[in-house]
């Protein structure tokens, strides 16, 4: 469930690692287990607050999206991700949310790119958008 912690997550990590199931959690790469050269240490999503997709779409557009793993995504670490997105010229789709009675409520999308491509977020996001991005490893 969006905004939800997996159930297996304990403090020393997932719980059921060793047999875990192969979707969605074998298939799954961030991009700091994709490309362990271009994110540093500091960006592995425990330690960074932040889940960094770089193969997701959106509109035709390939995107880099950012997704807190608390309400939002901390400062030092949404500064990293901006600048890698904009040194490699991919827009950045990112998430706040919002949290009511200490359990999951909405997610605020916003966009970082060229004029084009704010122009095509300028046309607005469907319902489907905010979690049924395209990965082309689906």
């Amino acid at each position: 469930q969006p905004g939800t912690p997996c159930a297996q997550l304990r403090d020393t990590g997932c719980s059921i690692y060793d047999t875990r199931p192969e979707n969605p959690c074998r298939r799954f790469r961030c991009a700091w287990l994709h490309f362990p050269d271009s994110y540093p240490e500091a960006l592995r999503p425990d330690l960074s607050g932040a889940i960094v997709l770089w193969d997701r779409y959106w509109q035709g557009w390939q995107v880099l999206r950012a997704v807190p793993t608390g309400e939002k995504i901390p400062p030092e670490t949404f500064e990293w991700v901006r600048e890698f997105a904009k040194s490699n010229a991919l827009p950045l789709l990112f998430v706040e949310r919002t949290v009511l009675d200490e359990g999951y409520s909405a997610d605020n999308l916003f966009a970082l790119g060229s004029p084009a491509f704010a122009e095509a977020v300028r046309q607005g996001f469907s319902d489907d958008d905010l979690f049924g991005m395209a990965s082309p490893h689906s």
